[in-house]
């Protein structure tokens, strides 16, 4: 076997592992599911996750970023607009740096990207430390930015307001499937409406949190 091969066969192991993972921490939870449940699922031998990750919480890491990276990114690319403007941003503009790229993610990737919001809305309901390494200091900029919307606010109440509005939203849109009496997937159109309603929603929340 060449050493090409072995490595095609390596990344098709790791994103085996992963999707598996991701699937089963959708599904079951995080803490739920153990190393021994991901390799069994991914039907591989019962050393795969340590030799291709190391530890579960290197997985959930590598899960996070998979997809959440393209959204962290995104994320920071609306921080960085917001930051260039003399102005401060608004409650809106504030939210659509954040919430946005939640619905670009689902328009690529429907079933993975719910997901991973469903696996995000479980960390952050729990301050993981594994969200660290899918936020990657974009919390603190887009914190900058939220201070300078709202100068009167309470400084100790600022942050973790905003994080606990933040946490409404995702754990709201990890469960928009749960509003089809069908028990299916929302179509394209419910879904980007039921996205809208809790962007308005959370829009009138954080002005009344903070301003």
């Amino acid at each position: 076997m060449t050493a090409s091969t072995q490595n095609r066969q390596g990344t098709a192991t790791r994103t085996k592992l992963l999707k598996t993972a991701e699937r089963l921490f959708a599904e079951q939870g995080v803490d739920a599911v153990s190393i021994r449940a991901i390799n069994a699922a991914a039907g591989l031998g019962p050393a795969s996750v340590n030799y291709h990750f190391g530890t579960k919480d290197d997985l959930l890491a590598a899960v996070l970023l998979d997809l959440g990276a393209s959204v962290r990114d995104r994320i920071r690319e609306n921080t960085a607009v917001l930051a260039d403007s003399p102005q401060p941003p608004t409650a809106e503009e504030l939210v659509r740096a954040v919430t946005v790229p939640y619905r670009e993610l689902l328009a690529r990737q429907r079933t993975r990207g719910m997901r991973w919001i469903k696996i995000i809305a479980q960390l952050s309901s729990q301050r993981h430390p594994a969200l660290d390494a899918a936020e990657r200091q974009v919390r603190e900029e887009l914190l900058i930015q939220v201070r300078r919307a709202f100068p009167h606010s309470d400084p100790t109440r600022l942050e973790p307001r905003w994080a606990v509005a933040l946490m409404g939203f995702l754990q709201a849109m990890s469960r928009a499937d749960e509003w089809n009496p069908y028990r299916t997937p929302l179509p394209a159109g419910e879904l980007d409406s039921f996205h809208e309603d809790q962007v308005s929603f959370l829009i009138g929340g954080i002005d009344r949190l903070l301003g």
